[in-house]
């Protein structure tokens, strides 16, 4: 099984004003929460076992890739509250691919693909 998930904007990384290392525990669970009712809307697909996910992101400015990469959390911990993915512990993402692609600044988002591990 396949999901694609889209988000239009911005998702912050570790560093900025907005980053992950100085974010308030509650600004966290309003952007977990958004993030999930965004998941949602998109799919119901539920992965049950081990997964691969893909997360690009197309960027204006591209980030250095320890913080692009732990711009995910949220994502991941939302991806897990809405019931697409079983954890995100490594024995359940065996394969985390992220890539960034240079774009507009109009066309900045994010895309999470998730296959189930073995039917790729």
């Amino acid at each position: 099984m396949r999901t694609i998930i889209e988000i239009k904007g911005v998702i912050p990384g570790l560093n900025g004003s907005d980053g992950l290392i100085r974010e308030h525990w509650g600004a966290a669970k309003k952007r977990k929460t958004k993030y999930q009712l965004l998941i949602r809307s998109q799919t119901k697909n539920r992965h049950t076992g081990a997964v691969r996910i893909q997360y690009i992101g197309y960027k204006s400015i591209l980030m250095d890739w320890d913080n692009f990469a732990a711009s995910f959390k949220h994502i991941g911990d939302s991806l897990v509250n809405a019931n697409v993915i079983v954890d995100d512990k490594p024995g359940i993402i065996v394969q985390f691919l992220p890539d960034q692609i240079k774009c507009k600044r109009k066309d900045q988002k994010i895309v999470v693909i998730i296959d189930d591990y073995g039917s790729f």
